[in-house]
């Protein structure tokens, strides 16, 4: 009997254990709470909040302006509601977000410090999985600073740095050691770089980055997504250093023009696949430095726009094993130019009978397959002392280049080695399907204008014809190269 009361005792004591125990596991977390912050809220500060919020609390900030520094040290949802302002009026960085999975979104942060050595930063994220969202940072040395912060995002946010030069300003967003990170949809100007450095895993999407030294400066990095940027009007579009796995397309690279003017510098770069992207207006278009720098690696370059820039591609003449098929090489100055002595030979230029299109090609196309029945060579002698001698390009189209350029066609033994060879040129290309600008009216002083120097030329030119009174007898004009 009594060993029977023990065991139902024991029995009795497992189940008000275990009902105990189910009771905890299902209670149901406690909600929420949303904290106003405004001049006639329950919270008058930030801080204040911040201080009595819960982990998942939302912080509402009503319109105001707000002192830095403000540190976020919870796991709390920032939401500012008609712009409310975070001013640091010109001392020091202005917001730390140390907690991780906090939002912070619909804010004006302005005026930070403006010391490089400190660092001053509108927004500085050191935990994991924040979003930065929707804010416009205006004034600020450096923009977005994520530091060691894996799973970050930036998104929707206007970044407008300080009006210093360009070697002395602070960069827009900076990625420092931190994977996973996002960067979508954000206009970035008035800065010093996009910069990238030593993160793995990077998403770039949707930006128009512009009026900045690079537009996207990326070291040590791999697994890195560069998709439908708009990056323009900045000393370099994208310098890729040192890195591996980039997928780069449907960007657009225009009027990048400073001291070095490139759309895209690839150096040290491995695995690399450039597509769909367009070139227009830049210096150079693409710049190859030791691209790809592993020997059993080849980079790919495809269906590219690469149209009206003063060279279509600059490489050094140690660089091999890049393949490039379909693109369109439409009227640069100088197709492709090569940094020193010697040819880019070393890559292919043409695969599986597919090349590129060549505006400057004169070959026929006798079959009618849309391609080539020549090779196309670059091998201008203009072409290749200008390589040398880039200050020569001034003479270009004048009586000397003509002559130049014709004396390596009668004479073989001035005729520079080709630098390139493609065995299967296109005879036709397509325009890139791009956003179609709204018409702009035309003003009558323009028309005014228009119609008067039209009436000035044609009236020089009856002129000169009634003036010329013993025409000369001139050689038929030979028709240009057409193609078939």
């Amino acid at each position: 009997m009594n060993t029977l009361l023990h065991t139902l005792h024991h029995r009795t004591l497992f189940v008000l254990l275990s009902l105990l125990l189910m009771g905890t596991l299902f209670t149901p977390a406690a909600a929420s709470s949303t904290l106003i912050v405004a001049p006639d809220g329950d919270y008058i500060t930030i801080s204040a909040a911040l201080a009595a919020a819960q982990t998942g609390d939302v912080i509402e900030v009503h319109g105001g302006v707000y002192p830095a520094l403000l540190v976020v040290d919870k796991t709390v949802s920032l939401i500012g509601v008609d712009q409310p302002a975070i001013d640091g009026q010109g001392s020091g960085s202005l917001v730390l977000i140390n907690a991780s999975n906090v939002v912070f979104s619909g804010f004006v942060v302005r005026h930070s410090g403006q010391s490089l050595t400190h660092e001053d930063t509108g927004i500085v994220v050191e935990g994991e999985n924040v979003t930065v969202s929707d804010n416009l940072l205006d004034d600020v040395m450096f923009g977005i600073y994520f530091a060691d912060a894996d799973g970050g995002i930036a998104r929707n946010n206007i970044i407008h740095g300080k009006p210093l030069e360009e070697s002395v300003r602070g960069d827009g967003i900076r990625v420092w050691y931190s994977n996973h990170v996002q960067i979508i949809g954000n206009e970035i100007t008035t800065g010093r770089d996009t910069l990238i450095w030593y993160a793995d895993n990077i998403t770039i999407r949707d930006n128009h980055i512009h009026k900045n030294r690079y537009g996207l400066h990326f070291m040590y990095n791999e697994n890195a997504t560069v998709l439908d940027n708009i990056i323009e009007d900045n000393a370099v579009g994208a310098y890729m250093m040192y890195s591996a796995n980039l997928v780069m397309t449907g960007n657009r690279y225009s009027n990048n023009r400073g001291a070095s003017g490139y759309g895209v510098a690839l150096k040290d770069m491995d695995h690399a696949q450039v597509s769909n992207n367009i070139f227009v207006g830049n210096m150079a278009a693409i710049y190859l430095d030791n691209s790809p720098s592993l020997a059993d690696v080849y980079n790919i370059f495809s269906q590219n726009f690469i149209a009206y820039n003063d060279v279509g591609l600059v490489g050094l003449p140690s660089v091999k094993r890049n393949i490039f098929q379909n693109n369109i090489f439409l009227e640069n100055f100088e197709q492709v130019a090569v940094q020193g002595r010697g040819d880019l030979l070393g890559n292919l230029w043409s695969k599986d009978s597919i090349g590129n299109y060549w505006s400057n090609y004169v070959g026929y196309d006798r079959d009618g397959d849309g391609v080539g029945d020549m090779p196309f060579r670059a091998e201008k002698l203009f072409e290749s002392l200008t390589d040398s001698n880039p200050a020569l390009r001034m003479f270009a189209f004048s009586p000397a280049s003509i002559a130049i350029d014709f004396a390596g066609f009668a004479f073989p033994s001035l005729r520079p080695s080709p630098k390139v060879v493609d065995e299967a040129p296109r005879m036709q290309y397509s325009l890139p399907i791009v956003a179609a600008m709204p018409a702009q009216p035309v003003s009558l002083p323009f028309i005014a204008v228009t119609l008067l120097l039209f009436g000035l030329g044609a009236g020089i030119c009856a002129l000169t014809l009634r003036g010329n009174r013993h025409p000369q007898i001139t050689p038929d004009a030979v028709p240009s190269g057409t193609r078939a």
